[in-house]
């Protein structure tokens, strides 16, 4: 049975309009997606931004090389409570600033050893192994949040290989220290950087919480 001209002419017209919904799928930039759609391009959103491994490795704190030679050991801490020891280490150019300047400079690079330890004979703890290496680094810019300041920390094995870089626990430890530009040692920093000579103390939180 043959068609009427106006079924054909309907069906044609019905073919011409998914044909052009099609190609205009297939032509609209990814950009115009409604947010709305269960078909939207991952990341349309002008609002975000995904992370780049430059972005990332730009808050990177790292492990200096050979820091022992190129940092400057400022105090050492014991803790006989917990049996732990901790060796302090600044970069020179953070400690030649301090002469003159009661706050750490931008570029400040602060290294923790913690060892355990046993009394010794003068009733000193004497290390016996180190179990981490802590790295706490102060840039502008490097804020977190409003309790953090301008620094950022990373945890490190003895062999050089990184335990974690989040920032959280440091932040929240570091907060109760916040009239000393959330340093617990910057009393022994400045005295060691007026001085020349390194610094001995017991922890004043009674342990040590970076073991």
């Amino acid at each position: 049975m043959a068609l009427s001209k106006r079924v054909v002419w309907s069906i044609l017209l019905v073919v011409a309009i998914a044909g052009a919904i099609a190609l205009n799928d297939l032509l609209l930039p990814r950009s115009w997606y409604s947010s709305s759609s269960p078909y939207q391009a991952p990341y349309a959103s002008e609002n975000y931004e995904p992370a780049t491994a430059e972005t990332a490795a730009s808050f990177r704190v790292e492990l200096p090389a050979n820091y022992r030679d190129r940092l400057v050991q400022y105090v050492t801490v014991d803790c006989p409570n917990s049996r732990i020891v901790r060796k302090m280490f600044v970069n020179p150019e953070a400690l030649a600033a301090l002469r003159t300047n009661n706050t750490p400079p931008s570029g400040t690079v602060l290294m923790m050893e913690t060892h355990s330890a046993q009394p010794d004979s003068d009733g000193r703890l004497r290390p016996t192994q180190l179990n981490n290496v802590f790295v706490r680094e102060k840039r502008d810019g490097w804020q977190v949040n409003e309790n953090s300041g301008d620094w950022r920390s990373a945890w490190y094995s003895p062999q050089g290989s990184l335990v974690s870089n989040s920032q959280s626990s440091c932040i929240g430890c570091h907060t109760r220290v916040r009239d000393r530009d959330y340093l617990f040692t910057l009393p022994a920093l400045l005295t060691a950087a007026n001085t020349g000579q390194r610094q001995y103390q017991e922890t004043e939180f009674r342990t040590s919480v970076c073991r």
